[in-house]
């Protein structure tokens, strides 16, 4: 029994879309989390210290130049499994700390601090905080030292 040239045409055809839906079907599956992976921030700020009971103080996004340090406070929540995130930290798009975590708990609550380790005064000017998952953004904060 031999496969005419048209059938084998029509079966390459056949096999080459499938292959491609099944990419397209992989990158949106990665950039929207479909299989499972619903880990996100309900709430995030950028201040500039932490109270006594861990809940954020001083939270603005003009900061005024002088602050020797600026703090991330993050509730986070729905982490499965091993997650991870990245918390990027960069001043007039250029990054200047980068800090990888792992979340132990399913949710809770996180802070971060940016600091030059010489105590003396952040730079002024246009920065910007992501905290992010290996496949995409959960949250994005920009703010001002000036």
């Amino acid at each position: 029994m031999r496969i005419s040239d048209r059938t084998t045409k029509i079966l390459f055809t056949i096999l080459a879309t499938s292959i491609v839906f099944i990419l397209l079907l992989c990158a949106w599956s990665l950039k929207y989390d479909f299989f499972g992976n619903s880990l996100y921030v309900e709430k995030a700020f950028v201040c500039l210290e932490l109270g006594d009971n861990r809940e954020p103080l001083s939270v603005s996004t003009n900061i005024p130049y002088g602050a020797r340090q600026v703090c991330l406070w993050f509730r986070y929540a729905s982490a499965q499994g091993e997650s991870y995130l990245t918390i990027s930290w960069y001043l007039n798009n250029e990054l200047v700390l980068s800090e990888q975590m792992k979340l132990i708990d399913k949710e809770g609550i996180k802070a971060f601090y940016l600091l030059k380790e010489n105590g003396i005064p952040l730079s002024a000017g246009s920065y910007k905080v992501l905290i992010s998952t290996p496949t995409k953004t959960l949250s994005e904060i920009p703010f001002i030292i000036n």
